[in-house]
């Protein structure tokens, strides 16, 4: 019985190892600076002048990113992280946070000398999940039409072709 128990504790502690690592890397992931990590960025401006955004919704969108951070950081740091970790990673610290977080909505929107605070990008992910894209600053909203106003008519003088320059000298 006591060797049964000896290997219990030692699982246990291998479990307890294993969560502890699992954490660590979760708070690497959720500190990584994705937005200035150049090779990151390159990456993602190419996965986005192909079209990997286009015509999705908010929420498919902010799921791409997340995937693509999460492919990145994988790779770069050696981890094996999974979208179910990172996500019910952040509904804990979103939990823990929910305070710190109402106080900080205030300032965010404005500062005292009239300039917008630049967000962080943490804070620009979680407000496109909230769905509270009114609250970010320069947010503009782009209108769905094309303009209705008819087109302007041109003043300029028409370019003379280089034969019918040649011609008159």
């Amino acid at each position: 019985m006591d060797g049964t128990n000896l290997s219990e504790q030692s699982l246990s502690r291998s479990d307890i190892n294993e969560i502890s690592r699992e954490e660590t890397a979760l708070r690497s992931f959720s500190t990584f600076p994705f937005s200035s990590d150049e090779v990151y960025q390159q990456g993602l401006a190419d996965l986005l002048a192909h079209g990997a955004l286009s015509g999705k919704t908010d929420s498919e969108k902010v799921e791409i990113i997340l995937r693509t951070q999460l492919f990145y950081f994988n790779r770069v740091a050696g981890q094996n992280l999974t979208v179910e970790d990172v996500r019910s990673h952040q509904n804990t610290m979103d939990i823990q946070n929910m305070t710190m977080t109402m106080d900080l909505s205030p300032p965010s929107s404005d500062s005292g000398d009239g300039e917008t605070r630049m967000l962080t990008f943490a804070e620009l992910t979680m407000l496109i999940q909230q769905g509270k894209t009114d609250n970010i600053p320069n947010n503009k909203v782009i209108p769905e039409t094309l303009n209705d106003a008819p087109p302007s008519t041109s003043i300029a003088l028409v370019r003379k072709k280089p034969w019918e320059v040649d011609n008159q000298s």
